[in-house]
């Protein structure tokens, strides 16, 4: 079942590793949601995902505190990069604990693109009622 996440969408178009490899993939998905910023040097933020991923197959969510002892950070670090995550609606907080949205990395995904679509349904719906309001003739869109 999917909730309603309030979020900050940042999608950054960043080709494609060439090879299949857990961990360049993980750090791919945070690059393109904007998680893996240049002062991240031990690359924290994949870090986390990839302990937000490994939980699934687990007790399915983990800890700020297990996350910072897992990695080597201050609970800080991981709070703030968590936040993020959060933020844009690939991580979510239940009873103390962190996971990723959905049970699945794809699944989460997925449901980060249907959140974004219905936001521009919503600016699309209001645009033409802009349009209509102003009588600004406007072509049938597909």
């Amino acid at each position: 079942m999917s909730q309603r996440i309030e979020a900050r969408y940042s999608i950054r178009d960043i080709e494609t590793p060439l090879t299949s490899d857990k961990d360049s993939d993980i750090e791919w998905i945070c690059r393109c949601f904007g998680f893996m910023e240049p002062r991240d040097k031990q690359k924290t933020a994949a870090k986390i995902f990839a302990a937000l991923v490994e939980a699934i197959g687990k007790k399915g969510s983990i800890s700020s505190d297990e996350l910072a002892e897992k990695i080597g950070v201050t609970r800080a670090a991981v709070v703030h990069h968590l936040n993020r995550m959060m933020g844009s609606g690939l991580a979510i907080q239940r009873y103390g604990s962190y996971q990723l949205r959905m049970q699945g990395v794809e699944s989460t995904i997925v449901e980060v693109q249907r959140d974004a679509m219905r936001v521009f349904e919503n600016l699309r719906r209001v645009a033409r009622e802009i349009d209509e309001t102003m009588n600004i003739p406007h072509r049938q869109t597909p």
